[in-house]
């Protein structure tokens, strides 16, 4: 009999961890016996994937116990600045708290037999799964404090009781896992998969074309595809081209994504490369930009585990990231890509890159074999199928 799972996120958008989800739920109901059921906190593009594929689900609107807190002024400021999150926090809980019986009776509708939450910033797994008395894995696809420097509503001991309460906790990376490590301190209960953004066809499709950006190639392509956010390092990459298109003018820029773009801008006007800086927004199919570019930028710091770099590696393209988080696990230096910790350092790589193409098309060689060993779809869902073998001694 199916293995029937509930799997809550908390936002509505194709971004890569919905992406990585959808990725995820597709392989195990086509290969592992899984039944699978979505709750959303929000309608928007996934929930319109999720019905296109067959899948059922259900729009609850509750809300993330994990954010950004504010703190600036004088002491007055910041007390009034602590006291209005501690408000925020309260009407949070109560508000999630008005909604557990709807969860509940929602999962009891559905028969569900485990609860998969989506990401660290969702806080209802915990008591839902209790509540059910059904198992909890929880997927963990962030560095929260580090990356974003969010704060839990009732604070980190709060976190790291449910952390620890968890049937099964599954890092996407080993730098997740360290970092989980770092706050639950040692426990049997957390099972590292390695997300991945590729299926074995597509991996195959991809090397297929994977020579065609080489072939009369006129001007070098960078990429970068990240949700616009101080943490993603837009401007670092902005600031490191300049220096690379002064030396080589046969260059260009792509800042793909959506999010705070006003300081990038100013940035890209004052640089004076509006020409060869472009700016697309978010693109909903990242081939589309990847099968044009010849070097994905990777300057986000403390990143969980790069899903942008991960399918530059898939479509034979070099990544140049900063080596902090996970990054390092991904990349080998001189290798498949390159790993930086300084403007300076980014801007001469990226100059290299550029004027060595026959070097990137190797480096992308190597970098699809890593991915085909290690990254795919069904290697993912094989590992996550077998946590929930683990937890339930079905599937």
């Amino acid at each position: 009999m199916a293995l029937r799972v509930a799997y809550i996120t908390h936002y509505s958008e194709l971004f890569g961890a919905n992406r990585s989800m959808l990725g995820l739920i597709l392989e195990l109901k086509r290969a592992h016996d899984v039944e699978p059921f979505v709750i959303l906190a929000k309608d928007g593009p996934l929930a319109t994937e999720l019905k296109a594929h067959g899948i059922p689900i259900k729009v609850i609107p509750f809300v993330s116990w994990m954010r950004k807190h504010v703190s600036m002024g004088g002491p007055h400021h910041r007390i009034m600045q602590r006291w209005r999150q501690w408000k925020i926090s309260r009407a949070n809980d109560h508000h999630n708290a008005h909604l557990l019986p709807e969860l509940v009776a929602t999962c009891r509708d559905r028969k569900v037999d485990l609860l998969h939450i989506n990401s660290s910033v969702i806080g209802i797994g915990g008591p839902l799964s209790r509540a059910l008395n059904v198992p909890l894995v929880w997927h963990i696809r962030e560095i929260p404090f580090k990356h974003y420097e969010f704060k839990v509503d009732g604070g980190i001991a709060r976190y790291r009781s449910e952390l620890r309460k968890a049937n099964a906790v599954i890092p996407v990376s080993d730098a997740v896992r360290d970092d989980l490590r770092s706050i639950i301190g040692p426990t049997d209960n957390v099972h590292v998969v390695r997300n991945a953004p590729v299926s074995g066809a597509l991996l195959q499709t991809l090397r297929e074309k994977a020579n065609k950006r080489w072939e009369g190639l006129k001007e070098f392509r960078f990429l970068q595809l990240a949700l616009f956010h101080p943490s993603k390092g837009q401007l670092e990459a902005v600031e490191a081209f300049a220096r690379v298109h002064q030396k080589n003018p046969a260059t260009r820029l792509v800042l793909a994504g959506i999010g705070r773009q006003d300081a990038v801008k100013q940035r890209v006007r004052e640089l004076g490369l509006e020409a060869a800086v472009d700016l697309p927004g978010f693109v909903e199919d990242p081939y589309t930009e990847l099968d044009r570019a010849h070097c994905v930028l990777q300057c986000s710091k403390y990143e969980a585990l790069s899903r942008a770099i991960l399918e530059a590696m898939a479509s034979g393209i070099p990544a140049i990231g900063h080596a902090s988080g996970s990054t390092p696990e991904l990349i080998k230096p001189g290798v498949s890509g390159e790993l930086y910790t300084t403007v300076d350092q980014l801007a001469q790589y990226m100059e290299e890159r550029s004027r060595d193409v026959v070097g990137c098309k190797a480096m992308g060689q190597v970098a699809q074999g890593i991915v085909a060993g290690r990254y795919t779809i069904e290697a993912m869902a094989k590992g996550v199928s077998n946590v929930y073998r683990s937890v339930t001694g079905k599937g």
